[in-house]
């Protein structure tokens, strides 16, 4: 019977533990040891530099490995604990593609906890913490990649879905949109759901800031005052009660390069004027559009005409 010492044991343990052995692969180091501080060639054979040590490999193939034990240790570490966020990704995945299905609404609920000065607002619309909901859409083909991120329209009201459904869907965008409010401080209850749909949304979901939109009335442009958005769709926006504050809000504090599509009824050009006005002293870049007669919902024909005016100005797909 051979018997080992205990310095033969932690020898052969050592041996059958290391992380890299002759014969592997250059992928298979890189793969179990993580990137290289670099290499040297010559002919045949290369030398991989790492922070603890070397690797040598003739043809692409190792025939001798110098790292130190702590760093052979750290890199398992490493590369079990990414095997382990993969798989719990995986499952996440999984779970989250039974709860928010493809191309289907789905209710979502969120909670605006974060501790943020809002003095610039009135106070009877600044936001306050409180748990809310809102609605969700993702596009088909949403759960086939993992690195694909979507424009996504903010509508500030259920009702206007109906309006935007068909042109969201056939391009493959995202959508949320925002539980319907009532009762007293109506506009901070507002304020409160689209901070906590907005702060949700971007890290549960793969929507891209760059092209994230508000649609809606005055709301939607007081939104991008409280978070950074590409641009505002507006429909029959009535800013008298902005006017009224003092200091002015500053509309684009959030995004210099921002910009408003606005729809405007031609009906009363008074009205008109004046909310023009406002626009072109407050909104750096903007697009008025007038139609005839008034609306209190916009119809898929005019938001067709504001979503092509985004697509064009954004470069969106």
């Amino acid at each position: 019977m051979k018997i080992f010492r205990p310095a033969t044991l932690a020898l052969l343990f050592l041996y059958q533990a290391q992380a890299v052995q002759p014969g592997d692969s250059r992928d298979s180091v890189i793969a179990e040891l993580g990137e290289p501080k670099g290499s040297m060639l010559q002919g045949e054979m290369e030398v991989i530099l790492f922070p603890k040590g070397t690797v040598t490999l003739r043809n692409g193939i190792v025939t001798n490995s110098d790292i130190s034990d702590s760093y052979l240790q750290k890199a398992r570490e490493r590369t079990e604990r990414a095997a382990q966020l993969k798989q719990e990704k995986k499952a996440e995945l999984k779970k989250q593609k039974q709860i928010y299905p493809e191309n289907k609404i789905s209710a979502v609920v969120a909670t605006y906890n974060r501790n943020e000065d809002w003095n610039y607002l009135p106070e009877p619309i600044r936001p306050d913490s409180g748990r809310s909901g809102y609605y969700v859409y993702l596009p088909e083909g949403y759960y086939e990649s993992d690195s694909r991120y979507y424009p996504c329209l903010f509508v500030e009201h259920p009702r206007q879905w109906d309006s935007i459904c068909k042109r969201v869907q056939g391009k493959k965008w995202a959508a949320v949109i925002l539980s319907e409010q009532k009762g007293d401080r109506l506009g901070q209850k507002m304020n409160e759901n689209f901070l906590a749909a907005y702060d949700d949304a971007v890290e549960k979901f793969r929507i891209s800031r760059r092209k994230l939109f508000t649609a809606g009335t005055v709301p939607a442009l007081l939104y991008a005052t409280m978070r950074p958005v590409a641009g505002v769709i507006l429909q029959e926006p009535d800013f008298d009660g902005l006017r009224s504050i003092d200091p002015p809000i500053d509309l684009i504090r959030k995004n210099s390069d921002m910009r408003v599509y606005a729809l405007l009824g031609a009906e009363d050009q008074d009205n008109v004027k004046k909310q023009a006005q406002f626009i072109t002293d407050n909104i750096p870049k903007y697009h008025i559009d007038l139609y005839d007669g008034h609306t209190d919902i916009l119809p898929p024909n005019l938001a067709d005409k504001a979503i092509d005016w985004m697509k064009k100005e954004y470069r969106l797909p």
